[in-house]
């Protein structure tokens, strides 16, 4: 009688262990932390941002950008919207918004004029304690600080 080929169920099991450690481990090394998620958060806004001021000397209509608590919008002040809402991170916050040096509530709306002068702002995004400012000038440049 021939001795018989094939694994044992133990060294199946081995086998099948090892790759759900390897899989663990590289989604622990792939997963963001929150001054990442932060981070790309606000670079992904100040785009908005720029893309809105951008717009709004384009198309010649003032544009406004409004916050909410679970996203963000960009709409023209004479038409409807056409952009769509984009939701914010999980767990980003807008925490304070200033314009011209003065705060206001956080539903207030930027505005984005056809010519292209605006009134300077910053906004404060958080989350899980790390804090980010996103600031506009003037001329409606966008950066992102701490």
């Amino acid at each position: 009688m021939a001795p018989r080929r094939g694994y044992t169920l133990i060294e199946i099991l081995a086998v099948l262990v090892v790759l759900g450690i390897a899989i663990a481990l590289a989604q622990v090394s792939f997963a963001r932390s929150p001054a990442q998620t932060l981070e790309q958060e606000a670079h992904r806004l100040a785009i908005v941002l720029e893309l809105a001021r951008d717009d709004a000397m384009v198309q010649g209509c003032t544009l406004l950008w409004i916050a909410r608590s679970d996203s963000h919008r960009i709409e023209c002040q004479r038409a409807p919207a056409v952009y769509p809402a984009h939701p914010w991170a999980h767990g980003v916050a807008l925490e304070r918004v200033s314009i011209a040096g003065v705060p206001v509530a956080r539903e207030s709306p930027l505005r984005f004029t056809s010519s292209g002068i605006n009134a300077p702002f910053d906004l404060i995004l958080a989350l899980e304690g790390n804090r980010l400012h996103v600031t506009g000038d003037a001329l409606g440049r966008v950066s992102v600080s701490k």
